[in-house]
């Protein structure tokens, strides 16, 4: 390796070509860097100064052909940008020179610095940027037009410094090209043919420098593929997983190594993919990245996929949860490519991760814990039993959170539905998908229509009169809660219109949603109260449950609880105590007598006074204590024996739970 301290001129004059190697990313400086270039030439060339070198940075190159009869080629690995920049800039001083007239200096810059005259082909070019920046830099240097491609941020540096040159009618543009060549000072780091530029690329640019983990696995796997195969690969993998994911690259690759059930955190996204690629063929690797980028595109944009169904429950899964399930739905995606899962299958699987995240979304269950889960998740179904596997699914999910219609229909019928950000975006939804269940003839149009509250979210004297005397107490509660909400296109029209007002255009509207509140006389709270207890059970009718009618004992274990269904009731709880205090007391409340027996007859489990005897005793809101140094297993099994010895049914009493 060598280094010294150079400028432009000695390190582009000659018989030279710099080539920025497929793996390198598109030019990307913009006019922050440009300016500040531009302020540092200004320095270096104004007028009654002498010029002063100024340090720009380093370009670190290594030289691939050392044929002395052609061009010397050197790949850059560092310094790219600086260096197409500056080419520019020359290109525009030499247009600018033919602009005034000046043959001689317009030749210097063409034929020294921006081209090797006497070769043809690419090696006429001194530098040859990558991937689709190449054509158009060549077409800057040959004059061409660039119109077609105003969009390239090689373009707009072009104009931008030709604007810069047309303003500033007193420079000199024999000075500034000095300037540029001879006093901007750079340090250049040749390595020798025998280093391997990858180690020197990745030393430079793993740790702080602004590459994305993306950009670092490109560059990774396009030096561990032979030069030769490295367009044909490029083009025709890896640019189209750039084009269609975009800025999602990065965290498609880091869902691709989640989904087989890695830990994969946001900075680790290239060491983790490094250690997996180390291990197999490269271009096997890339061949089944670009597959699996493919699936990541349509989890992405639904539109991309051409079966409806399918199209319908990945815009319900991103709508509700973006990409929390992406990793496992990836593999599953890959199953159904490969005639795993038929598309009945997949479209089941689909549909139960959609009915999963949304009652989870309605009752208000965290998602956090979603990421590992969905994380782990395919590597915890049977591998090749596509049946049963299905079932595995839902039993799986049941017992980590999953709502049961009890649950639900208590958070939609007290808590609200609309609100503030993307809550208004899935109440929408939610609503759009109760308006489809009407079964239309015709498909109703639904991207036009906005949530419309029956009772306005701004009280006037006419509805305070609707409402009632407790209509402060009926707004505050039920202003967002799904009885009060329809779609409409007349939101703006609607407004705080009277209720009789509303009715007029409700009863034009093609939504059924609004044909039914047409149907009452007024709107108040037993209006709203009907109408929830109605779109509650359509609810439930486009997400039902999915799960087993009651817990498996042996889901107990190792679980928390989340919810007691006993009685009629439905009680939050976040242990298994908790279970325990409310089933004797659910008991102590409705039988008396059989809780006076286990008074008399179970004293090691409750008693009216300490027991010495308890090991860990609990007292009760009644005064009384019971024991509960038990396990999970043993408190479900207690539980419900208990109860049902209490003469109530059975079915009525139930925990959900959810396995860490």
């Amino acid at each position: 390796m060598k280094a010294n301290e150079t400028n432009l001129q000695e390190i582009i004059e000659g018989s030279k070509q710099y080539i920025i190697p497929m793996f390198q990313r598109t030019y990307s400086w913009d006019q922050k860097q440009w300016l500040t270039l531009w302020e540092d030439l200004m320095e270096l060339v104004e007028d009654g100064q002498q010029y002063e070198n100024h340090f720009i940075g380093s370009i670190v190159s290594i030289p691939v052909n050392a044929n002395p009869t052609g061009v010397q080629q050197f790949l850059v690995i560092d310094g790219q940008q600086r260096l197409t920049t500056l080419l520019i800039l020359l290109s525009v001083i030499r247009d600018k020179a033919e602009e005034e007239d000046l043959p001689e200096l317009f030749a210097e810059i063409n034929e020294t610095m921006l081209v090797n005259r006497f070769k043809k082909g690419e090696e006429y070019f001194k530098l040859l940027p990558t991937q689709v920046d190449k054509e158009i830099f060549k077409r800057i240097i040959k004059k061409e037009n660039t119109a077609a491609n105003a969009d390239s941020c090689l373009v707009k540096c072009y104009h931008y410094f030709k604007n810069k040159l047309d303003d500033d009618l007193t420079l000199n543009i024999e000075h500034l090209k000095n300037g540029i060549l001879q006093n901007l000072s750079i340090v250049s780091i040749v390595l020798s043919p025998h280093d391997n530029p990858y180690l020197v690329f990745e030393s430079l640019n793993a740790k702080g420098q602004p590459l994305t983990e993306a950009d670092l696995i490109r560059n990774y796997l396009f030096m561990r593929i032979d030069p030769s195969e490295q367009e044909e690969m490029y083009k025709g993998y890896w640019l189209p997983m750039q084009t269609n994911l975009g800025d999602s690259l990065t965290e498609f690759i880091r869902h691709f190594l989640i989904g087989i059930n890695l830990n994969v955190k946001k900075k680790d996204v290239y060491v983790k993919l490094k250690q997996q690629a180390d291990k197999v063929n490269v271009i096997d690797y890339l061949k089944e990245l670009a597959i699996f980028a493919n699936y990541y595109d349509k989890l992405l944009h639904p539109d991309k996929e051409s079966n409806g169904k399918i199209r319908y429950y990945l815009k319900s899964i991103q709508q509700f949860e973006a990409r929390t399930a992406f990793p496992f739905l990836l593999y599953i995606y890959r199953d159904f490519d490969v005639k795993k899962y038929t598309l009945e299958q997949f479209i089941e699987i689909l549909s139960i991760i959609d009915n999963f995240i949304v009652r989870r979304y309605v009752c208000n269950i965290d998602s956090k814990p979603l990421n590992k889960m969905f994380g782990s998740l395919y590597n915890q179904l049977k591998p090749y039993s596509e049946t049963d596997s299905i079932q595995e699914l839902k039993e799986f999910l049941q017992v980590r959170g999953y709502p049961k219609d009890a649950e639900v229909l208590q958070e939609l019928k007290n808590s609200p539905l609309y609100g503030a950000g993307d809550k208004r975006e899935k109440c929408k939804f939610i609503l759009g998908v109760l308006e489809e269940s009407y079964g239309h003839k015709e498909k109703v149009d639904l991207t036009k229509a906005t949530i419309e509250h029956i009772m306005p979210q701004t009280l006037t004297e006419s509805w305070e009169t609707e409402l009632g005397s407790d209509f402060g107490e009926v707004h505050e509660k039920y202003l967002h809660i799904i009885g009060n909400l329809t779609l409409s296109g007349y939101n703006s029209e609607l407004s705080n219109e009277s209720f009789s007002t509303k009715k007029k255009y409700y009863s034009k509207s093609n939504y059924e949603l609004n044909k039914d509140i047409v149907k009452y006389s007024t709107w108040n709270k037993q209006a709203i109260i009907d109408r929830t207890e109605k779109l509650c059970e359509k609810f439930i009718s486009a997400w039902p449950y999915l799960g087993l009618a009651t817990v498996k004992e042996n889901d107990v274990t190792g679980s928390s609880p989340r919810i007691l269904f006993i009685g009629d009731e439905s009680i939050k709880v976040k242990v298994w105590r908790e279970v325990l205090e409310h089933t004797i007391m659910f008991i102590y409340k409705n039988n008396t007598v059989f809780y006076q027996e286990l008074l008399n007859t179970r004293k090691l489990l409750i008693s009216v006074e300490k027991n010495p005897d308890m090991r860990r005793a609990k007292q009760l809101p009644n005064g009384h204590y019971i024991e509960v140094n038990f396990s999970a297993k043993s408190i479900y099994t207690t539980c419900k024996k208990l109860y049902i010895d209490a003469g109530f049914v059975a079915d009525t009493w139930d925990v959900e739970v959810e396995v860490k």
